[in-house]
């Protein structure tokens, strides 16, 4: 043993990926409509976040919706951001890449009759975040004061969530009580999918360890509630990701 400590002390830091899977149940009217699920991953500076959505197998008979999508991100800001869109009829595939001096986007909307591709180059110097890594960060940094705002790039443009430290509450999921920070969200998200964001949602995050557990959105064809199933992985991630602690043994 007294001969590995030179080797030891030779090398401090040695990264190791760390995972944390967040899995949930969606409610329309009480009625279980889909499931989603989110995996973090961080090795050293990068982060890798995967996300998808589906309905489940009643919803699904009335319009089936599957999404799923990635973003790379380095030194907490995005590089590389892929989203599949299936609503419906409605198919669209986005790819972007954040660069120094702007952003490359290409967006694909499936139909019949062919693709319509829409693509090009957004000039900017200024830090800008797709959803996947907009959310993100929002669990990393709550707790916060006052109001705040991210600017998001989507859609090939520049768009706005909103978002206000709305205080502390016990929210239980699945018998499961929680002491949860809540955050307002104004999603000002104008997009052609036929679910659109309106009015206001509301995400309650737990105080021991940043994970959200519960979530009230809104769109134009209704309300829904979101309620955290299962934890899998590191439940410290947003924790250590804060603290500078995650990835480093």
């Amino acid at each position: 043993m007294i001969r590995l400590l030179p080797i030891l002390f030779c090398f401090p830091l040695i990264s190791f990926p760390s995972m944390l899977e967040t899995c949930y149940k969606v409610f329309f009217w009480f009625v279980p409509v889909a499931d989603s699920c989110v995996i973090y991953i961080k090795d050293g500076n990068e982060i890798h976040i995967k996300s998808w959505a589906k309905t489940a197998t009643l919803a699904r008979m009335v319009k089936p919706v599957d999404s799923w999508g990635e973003v790379f991100m380095e030194d907490m800001a995005p590089v590389r951001f892929f989203l599949s869109q299936k609503e419906g009829s409605f198919m669209r595939d986005h790819y972007y890449e954040f660069m120094e001096d702007g952003i490359s986007f290409r967006m694909v909307r499936k139909k019949e009759k062919g693709n319509e591709i829409k693509e090009g180059f957004f000039p900017t110097q200024e830090t800008l975040y797709d959803p996947f890594s907009a959310t993100f960060l929002l669990y990393v940094n709550t707790p916060f004061e006052g109001k705040r705002a991210v600017k998001l790039f989507y859609e090939g443009k520049v768009q706005r969530i909103e978002y206000a430290f709305a205080g502390e509450e016990e929210v239980e999921v699945y018998t499961k009580v929680y002491r949860a920070w809540k955050i307002l969200l104004l999603p000002k998200v104008k997009t052609k999918s036929l679910l659109k964001p309106t009015g206001e949602w509301f995400v309650w995050i737990d105080k021991e360890t940043n994970i959200p557990v519960k979530l009230k959105v809104s769109f134009n064809v209704g309300s829904a509630i979101v309620l955290l199933k299962e934890v899998r992985g590191n439940k410290n991630f947003f924790k250590e990701v804060k603290n500078g602690q995650v990835g480093v043994f």
